[in-house]
């Protein structure tokens, strides 16, 4: 199969791209970088593999505002559960790869409040997210990842 033959699943065009990067990020090590992007409408799928053997499981404490730039790899396999935030993050078919740290993880789930229906809820789970990054709460964050790709890089 060509690249022509690839269809965009979201504008229907055949005009999608794919390619792989392998690069070496710091307090990672050497990470392989898997794209489709389509030419046509911008539409795009990331995922990432990681060298190592990273545990299925991994849980960590934020207790103050420097935990905030702990490092996390998310795999497209992978949960986040914040159950002191009643946060939680599954996989879905499209379940795109990422790093970044705690910090951008909330301000991730800030992003995707407009999401939900019930007003009230909403804006208390957004004021939890807010005192959580201004260090005024202590939370824990599990990663599990049947395939040990998701996992934390603590300095």
């Amino acid at each position: 199969m060509d690249e022509s033959d690839l269809k965009c699943p979201s504008c229907s065009a055949g005009d999608m791209e794919r390619g792989t990067n392998e690069i070496e990020v710091p307090h990672f090590g050497k990470v392989i970088h898997y794209y489709m992007r389509c030419k046509h409408c911008g539409y795009r799928i990331n995922d990432f593999a990681f060298q190592g053997d990273f545990p299925k499981e991994d849980k960590i404490e934020i207790r103050d505002k420097k935990d905030l730039e702990i490092k996390i790899a998310r795999g497209s396999s992978g949960t986040v559960l914040i159950p002191e935030l009643g946060l939680e993050l599954y996989p879905g078919p499209l379940a795109e790869s990422f790093i970044t740290n705690v910090e951008g993880l909330l301000n991730r789930f800030l992003q995707l409040m407009p999401l939900f229906d019930d007003p009230e809820k909403v804006e208390e789970t957004k004021n939890r997210i807010v005192d959580a990054i201004d260090g005024k709460l202590s939370f824990t964050i599990s990663l599990v990842d049947p395939s040990g790709v998701s996992h934390f890089i603590r300095n």
